[in-house]
């Protein structure tokens, strides 16, 4: 944690509450009102820090530096500072659970007139002094006017007293840190002090919302993926991708913990919480090796000016890591999608939504960016995001020819808006090779996403199953490497790694090497339906037949995935359990009546029960309806056995895979 300078103010105000530091006490109206010492020191310490969250161990250091003192002491002294302030102190020394606590008032203090002058201790030892610029004293002023508080994370208020042994003080600390700044930062005013080890990866946390019922926990996720998408597109620096940090949302996560768990060198985290038509951010940037702050700040806006702030934060990161960036990668850090508020709010509950992987959030998520795009027509991004809502429908809740064709037109839509879109191209290239089959347009639209932003670790995996179905699976592992090297601790990517090893050529598949590897993914996420469901295909293969029905009854408790219950008749098939293959395919019929079933899974089931015919006629249904499935079609195991028949060699040509 930053130190903050000590403060040279004499007074300090809030509310009808008025803290005199020279005799150390506090006064309401011009009345004392009496505080215990250690109060006393909570209280000063609580307002000094104001509008930053203060930890428990934090607090009780400043209070008790010299005493050992459990939590029980702390509490029975905020008990007591509650009651001095009276009404209102609830909503004025806020506790945030499991985490500390936050002074929220308007503080006020013997500001010098001038410029603010911000102190932050560096890796222990480096101090950096940034004279804020006059806009930002402007905009401070309008804050403080709007009964938003001046921004305290690694900010002091120095005052020119006119006593001389102050005015003396004063100057030989400046004189000093002038010193530290010319010897740590040279003669390049526009520079950060560099961390002692290069930054080569970071995680954006997800910012904690500090409403109360969490209503703004969009917006804190939502924040991250704005800074994470600006960062990303910066190649000297690797970005976790959103998916990796979403689980980092709750109250208590500790942002360290986080960024080792994510082998990152650093990690941005903050708080964000809106107040009618404004919003308060504050945030750090922390060096993962020992903890220490390179860098934090708080900003206090309307919310029509969140994007301001965006490009506040992000070019300050880029300038704390010391990146070199041209041009274009400024004009990339500073892009605006939109300059409507409300709509990006839209667009961020839309991806919020979508990132929760079932009916309901793509439901939401697809009526929110539509909001959006009502509110600006222009706005290339959230049709992206429409596109990949329309997509996360199809073939689990839509049939593809109705969800697939809106997909591509809004994809379209965005590219017609904003070529250099990634999203829009990654959107078109799923299209493409999903539902088109058009394969070497598809080709295209993923290495042009990829050109657009190489740290799209999404692309790489959907890169690298579009070549498994290409039939080049040594591309693929690479491109999967690479999609790993970005976001290490996926567990989807994990299992798209296994698929060169099951979905290849028939002289190419390691069937040992996929067990062994699902095996893992088991080991480490025992509920991962998915990696179930592909061990007991594999098992199949290998001749494992009651491992397989295992593997696939497992998948199927767990996910309640349709596709499961295809295969499980297709693994009690094959292990002569006849009478149970077709009880499971009689629930499965049944429920294809009520919910969409891909004709491909009904068609895998009849194979396993040695039915060629309906397996082809389900096959031929499947290509009418464009089921993505069977893009996989050549490549799968399932359907070897078909290889040899006419009918599927002509229907592999059709899909354009023979």
């Amino acid at each position: 944690m930053s130190k903050l300078a000590t403060k040279s103010h004499h007074t300090y105000s809030f509310n009808d509450f008025t803290i005199d530091l020279d005799r150390g006490c506090l006064l309401r109206a011009g009345q004392e009102v009496k505080l215990r010492p250690k109060v006393f020191d909570a209280l000063r310490y609580l307002v000094e820090n104001n509008n930053r969250l203060v930890t428990k161990a934090e607090l009780i250091q400043a209070v008790w530096p010299d005493s050992f003192v459990t939590d029980d002491s702390l509490v029975q002294c905020l008990v007591e500072l509650r009651r001095a302030l009276g009404d209102g102190a609830q909503e004025c020394v806020k506790t945030v659970p499991r985490r500390g606590y936050i002074f929220d008032a308007v503080v006020t203090g013997d500001w010098a007139a001038g410029e603010v002058i911000s102190i932050e201790q560096v890796e222990g030892v480096r101090i950096v002094i940034e004279e804020e610029d006059k806009e930002r004293t402007r905009n401070d002023g309008l804050m403080q006017a709007d009964t938003f508080v001046r921004p305290a994370v690694s900010l002091s208020g120095w005052t020119r007293r006119k006593t001389a042994r102050i005015v003396l003080v004063i100057a030989l600390l400046l004189t000093g840190l002038v010193i530290g700044v010319l010897y740590f930062r040279g003669s390049d005013k526009s520079k950060q002090a560099s961390p002692g080890t290069r930054i080569r990866s970071i995680a954006v946390l997800p910012f904690k919302p500090l409403s109360a019922d969490g209503s703004d926990e969009y917006l804190g996720l939502g924040m991250a993926d704005t800074l994470i998408t600006r960062l990303s597109n910066l190649r000297q620096i690797i970005v976790r991708p959103t998916g990796a940090v979403r689980k980092y949302m709750a109250a208590d996560q500790d942002s360290l913990a986080a960024g080792r768990e994510q082998r990152v060198d650093a990690v941005l985290e903050g708080s964000i919480q809106r107040l009618g038509d404004k919003i308060r951010l504050t945030v750090r940037l922390l060096n993962i090796e020992d903890g220490s702050p390179l860098w934090a700040d708080k900003f206090d806006e309307k919310i029509s000016d969140i994007f301001a702030v965006q490009d506040r934060v992000s070019e300050r990161v880029a300038g704390v890591l010391a990146l070199e960036l041209t041009g274009a990668d400024r004009t990339l850090l500073a892009k605006r999608y939109t300059q409507n508020a409300e709509a990006y709010q839209l667009y961020l509950k839309g991806r919020y939504y979508l990132g929760k992987y079932d009916e309901e959030g793509s439901k939401k998520g697809l009526e929110s960016f539509k909001e959006a795009i009502d509110l600006d027509p222009n706005y290339a991004l959230a049709y992206a995001g429409l596109a990949d809502a329309y997509y996360g429908l199809s073939n689990l809740y839509l049939p593809p020819t109705e969800a697939m064709p809106k997909a591509r037109a809004v994809a379209l839509k965005a590219l017609e808006l904003d070529e250099t879109l990634a999203e829009a191209h990654a959107s078109l290239a799923v299209v493409k090779s999903q539902y088109d089959w058009e394969w070497v347009e598809a080709e295209r639209e993923y290495k042009r996403a990829l050109e657009l932003n190489p740290g799209f670790a999404s692309v790489h995996y959907g890169y690298g199953t579009y070549l498994i179905a290409r039939g080049r699976p040594e591309e693929a592992l690479a491109e999967l490497k690479q999609a790993h090297e970005l976001d290490p601790l996926s567990i989807t990517i994990d299992l798209f790694a296994v698929f060169p090893f099951y979905y290849a050529p028939p002289p190419l598949r390691q069937y040992d090497r996929a067990i062994e590897e699902l095996r893992k993914i088991i080991a480490m996420e025992p509920n991962f339906s998915s990696a179930h469901s592909l061990l007991g295909g594999v098992y199949v293969e290998k001749g494992m037949y009651e491992e397989a029905v295992a593997a696939h009854k497992k998948a199927w408790q767990l996910g309640n995935n349709l596709w499961d219950l295809a295969y499980l008749v297709r693994s009690y098939a094959m292990a002569g359990r006849r009478g149970e293959a077709q009880k499971a395919l009689d629930d499965l019929r049944e429920r294809a009546k009520r919910e969409h079933v891909a004709p491909n899974w009904i068609a895998a089931a009849y194979l396993g029960l040695g039915d060629k015919d309906r397996a082809l006629t389900w096959l031929e249904k499947a290509y009418e309806d464009r089921d993505e499935n069977m893009t996989l079609l050549n490549v799968d195991p399932a359907f070897d056995r078909l290889h040899a028949d006419p009918r599927f060699t002509v229907l592999l040509r059709r899909i354009g895979l023979s």
